[in-house]
């Protein structure tokens, strides 16, 4: 009775460690296809945070710009003085509210900027993790493939080995 045990214990080892290979292939299939997506929109965001960096610098060069020609028109005593002659000092009221409006741009690009940087980095740590996961579950994978390979050898070996007294064990447990 212990070897007709033994032997359906290894079989059912065999069975349990082949369809576990099979899952986890089919696992590891799905995960290669989340990582390849993954890198994808990881470089798709590489990309556009440089793009969003180079606007950003763009924006502040043309703040720094305007700054620079507002301070010389604030300082040319002439130009302040027709301002408030033909236009009530507007000119130069408009360019204070432009290059105010023009930092809280920048500001909001430095924010939009930053976070992109941050969701880049935490994308390139879970592609990271990913990555890691697929390769542990490439070597489980393999380890159920040769322990189902060991327990079906071992399973055919003993079943031959044993096969006169497990026909006998068979045949005499019958009514």
């Amino acid at each position: 009775m212990g070897r007709i045990l033994t032997l359906l214990i290894l079989i059912l080892l065999a069975v349990a460690s082949g369809a576990g290979y099979l899952f986890l292939a089919k696992i590891i299939t799905a995960g290669e296809i989340r990582i390849a997506e993954g890198e994808r929109r990881l470089e798709e965001g590489q990309s556009a945070m440089e793009e969003g960096k180079v606007d950003l610098r763009a924006g502040r060069r043309e703040l720094s710009e305007g700054k620079a020609e507002y301070e010389q028109a604030e300082d040319n005593l002439f130009l302040k003085w027709s301002d408030k002659l033909l236009n009530a000092g507007k000119g130069l009221k408009e360019g204070r509210e432009q290059i105010a409006e023009g930092e809280k741009q920048v500001a909001e690009g430095q924010e939009k900027v930053d976070a992109g940087e941050e969701r880049l980095h935490a994308g390139e740590l879970k592609l990271s993790q990913g990555r890691e996961r697929l390769r542990l579950a490439k070597k489980v994978s393999v380890a159920c493939a040769i322990g189902g390979g060991i327990f079906t050898s071992l399973a055919i070996v003993f079943g031959f080995r044993w096969r006169r007294s497990l026909a006998r064990s068979i045949t005499h447990s019958r009514p």
